[in-house]
């Protein structure tokens, strides 16, 4: 308990490593949360304890502006839970009634800046090049991925094209779970700022 103050008090101070060690620290009770506010058939089709690895991406991602003057950490956190579980209900459930621009349902439930561009970062990559033929963010976006460095490619690779945890991309790269997160997360605000002008407007 004495550690997780210590923590605490590092993450007021806006220390990143100490955020991610309270995530670690914290992970299990924010996966029962998580787990505690999903319905049944959403945790049929999603795995808490994958959004709680988009919960610390989006963490991570806007840590510089998190409202700690108004939040505990522990809350903050649980407050990006409540929001991830919104966007993945959005984003499985109201999918089917969109039309071909589904891919991108989760950007506009999403205030924290994270989830959706994510979504659309691994349709980017993973999806047919057909389907989004006529939209220049795609093209946009594998030169801003081209554009990184082969060790954060690599991971953004790993994790949104290939769909695997942070741990094992960190075990096939030598480097700790923290620190790919880390990385993850920089990378994913890097790509985000170069495509903000052709964000797609909200309706």
């Amino acid at each position: 308990m004495e550690a997780n103050d210590d923590l605490v008090a590092r993450v007021k101070a806006r220390d990143t490593e100490a955020l991610a060690g309270l995530i670690d620290a914290e992970r299990n009770r924010l996966i029962g949360f998580t787990k505690s506010i999903m319905s049944e058939k959403l945790l049929s089709m999603v795995e808490p304890d994958d959004l709680i690895q988009e919960v610390a991406a989006a963490a991570l991602a806007g840590f510089e502006t998190a409202p700690l003057d108004r939040y505990e950490p522990i809350q903050w956190l649980q407050e990006l839970c409540r929001r991830r579980v919104v966007d993945a209900h959005r984003f499985h459930f109201g999918a089917a009634r969109r039309d071909a621009g589904r891919q991108q349902s989760m950007h506009g439930a999403a205030d924290d800046g994270a989830g959706g561009f994510e979504a659309f970062l691994a349709a980017s990559i993973t999806s047919p090049s057909a389907v989004f033929s006529r939209d220049v963010r795609v093209q946009r976006m594998h030169e801003a991925v081209g554009d990184l460095s082969d060790e954060a490619r690599t991971a953004i690779h790993m994790r949104y094209a290939e769909g695997l945890p942070t741990k094992e991309i960190a075990a096939k790269l030598g480097k700790t779970d923290v620190a790919i997160r880390v990385l993850l997360s920089r990378s994913v605000r890097v790509l985000e700022q170069q495509l903000e002008d052709v964000r797609p407007t909200e309706r």
